[in-house]
């Protein structure tokens, strides 16, 4: 119950960060389009500001050029036409001359008209106003309330000057502009319902892409809980994964090899769980058989079963189980003494002397089977092969696999070793091959697992403890170096290759 609210809070945390960072993203991509559409806005108002000022001060050029009297005789009035003009178009216009003069205007707001110079009966534009305006042969636009001349909290202020009369003269339009809510209408009205339909097509998204990520945790979870309670038979099953789905899609790589990963993590430690059983079994066989003989013997010769002039005979058989059990104890020590890499003494020694030597011990083993050596051994130009690392070490891997073949290749069979020198990668290759029955290729990724057996039943102690080829993994792993295990070619049973370093390697 604890593991699905600790899932269910981790679900629920991710959805609302990512709800909270997906809302922060629109206001951030609103907040742009709000100061770029304000900005268009104005733009679009000075160009059509400056375009109405022109048009107007075009019509009051004509208007001056013809009669100025009404058809009734009448002077013509140019507060009415100017007021006409403002009312129809929602602005202020004034006729201002060159040296800043208020001539005419159609009325001065409230908020510009402190800004003014009243001098008697006339109003002053301040010539700190004059620079974009009536500076120029052709007038301009600006903002007049970024300028000072207007002071409006609600609206922006767009002032646009045309000259008149020759020159003699401007006509300015004043307009105000609420950019705020022409942009705020213009957002609610083109991207509220984008928006909406985004914002919620997202949170589908983050909600399944949340799911597909928070449920292998969980049940990763589970199936560590399960395994440090001993079941080392679960395994993660994600259905989406193993048949065709369109969360496959969604989910990550990460998480699919996350799973893989552990399965085959879990899948490894059972294997080693199943093997440690089968070899403590093993173990256990083979000391139960040379304790029981021995406990036999002593007894018999204690009660006097066995005379006197049989005694040494029997402690000879006594001492040669004591041999076996001496033998089995070193291997298990040693396999468990490998993970000391420290311990390992890096020297220069002739590999193919060492071969030799191996060959020399294992003369009797050879011919109790009738078995031929095969030897192809790489020479320099004075006839060593020089390697380096821990000799004694190196020796305890060509013996491994030299008594491994010599098991399983039957009688009358051959064995071969080769050795041959990479020089571009200072990398000597030993090679050890048999014509035994070979190794299952499902078998040959475990062969180097400690406790490991191919054959499972046997029990006895020739079948080994299952820790030979795990002590020669380890060793060259020590020495930085691989081992591996293929099929022989030219003899049709296994064949088994590592590597060392060559001399070279004294130089680095």
């Amino acid at each position: 119950m604890t593991e699905i609210k600790r899932t269910n809070s981790v679900y629920f945390r991710t959805i609302i960060s990512l709800t909270l960072t997906t809302i922060l993203v629109f206001a951030v991509l609103c907040f742009v389009y709000y100061q770029r559409m304000s900005s268009s806005i104005i733009s679009d108002e000075f160009d059509d500001r400056y375009a109405f000022a022109k048009k107007l001060a075009s019509e009051w050029d004509k208007l001056e050029a013809s009669d100025t009297q009404d058809p009734d005789g009448t002077e013509f009035d140019t507060i009415n036409y100017l007021e006409s003009w403002a009312l129809g178009n929602n602005c202020s216009i004034w006729i201002v001359e060159s040296n800043g003069k208020l001539d005419d205007s159609s009325d001065i707001p409230k908020q510009v008209r402190a800004q003014l110079d009243e001098r008697g009966d006339s109003f002053y534009l301040p010539e700190k106003y004059f620079p974009g305006l009536m500076d120029g042969e052709t007038g301009g636009v600006k903002n007049s309330s970024k300028s000072g001349l207007f002071d409006d909290s609600l609206s922006t202020w767009i002032t646009a000057a045309y000259p008149i009369g020759g020159g003699k003269q401007f006509l300015l339009v004043h307009a105000s502009v609420n950019v705020e809510e022409q942009t705020v209408w213009m957002l609610s009205n083109a991207l509220a319902l984008p928006v909406g339909i985004s914002f919620a097509i997202a949170l589908i998204l983050f909600s399944l892409m949340t799911r597909s990520i928070v449920r292998p945790i969980r049940l990763l979870s589970d199936v560590a809980l399960k395994v440090t309670q001993g079941d080392l038979s679960a395994r993660i099953r994600f259905p989406e994964l193993e048949k065709e789905s369109p969360l496959q899609y969604v989910i990550m790589d990460e998480l699919s090899m996350m799973i893989s990963t552990v399965n085959g993590m879990i899948e490894r430690i059972e294997r080693q769980e199943s093997d440690r059983r089968v070899f403590i079994s093993s173990i256990a066989h083979d000391l139960r058989t040379p304790l029981t003989s021995i406990n036999g013997f002593l007894s018999a010769m204690l009660d006097g079963t066995i005379p006197p002039e049989k005694c040494e005979h029997y402690m000879q058989i006594v001492k040669t189980e004591v041999d076996r059990i001496q033998k089995l104890t070193d291997t298990m020590s040693e396999a468990s003494a490998l993970g000391q890499v420290n311990n390992i003494r890096m020297e220069p020694f002739d590999i193919n002397d060492l071969i030799k030597e191996t060959l020399t011990n294992l003369e009797k083993q050879l011919g109790d089977k009738n078995l031929g050596v095969q030897l192809e051994l790489f020479e320099d130009e004075k006839g060593d092969l020089i390697a380096f690392g821990d000799r004694q070490s190196i020796l305890r891997v060509v013996y491994n696999l030299l008594t491994n073949a010599i098991k399983f290749t039957p009688e009358d069979g051959t064995i071969a070793i080769t050795t041959y020198y990479e020089g571009g990668d200072d990398q000597i290759l030993v090679s050890v091959e048999d014509s035994g029955h070979g190794i299952p290729p499902e078998q040959r990724g475990r062969i180097f697992d400690s406790f490991y057996k191919i054959d499972k039943s046997r029990t006895d102690t020739a079948s080994g403890s299952g820790l030979g080829l795990y002590i020669c993994k380890e060793i060259l792993r020590a020495h930085d170096q691989t081992i591996q295990v293929n099929d022989s070619k030219d003899l049709g049973g296994s064949r088994f290759t590592f590597t060392l370093s060559g001399i070279r390697k004294l130089d680095s």
